[in-house]
């Protein structure tokens, strides 16, 4: 299976340990505990010091 997701950081505390680490190309995983259960390549980046997703 293969698709594309929206990802944000939520948490102001480490966004700037991601802005440093984060740059397109970059392999990660999704973890379910200790279980890796999807890998994931960022293919852009924007407005990483901004959190975009809005709560209620």
């Amino acid at each position: 299976m293969e698709g594309i997701a929206k990802m944000w950081i939520l948490s102001k505390e480490v966004r700037s340990y991601h802005q440093n680490r984060i740059k397109i190309e970059t392999i990660g995983y999704f973890m379910e505990e200790s279980r890796r259960t999807a890998k994931c390549e960022v293919i852009e980046i924007v407005g990483s010091m901004t959190n975009q997703a809005k709560f209620k």
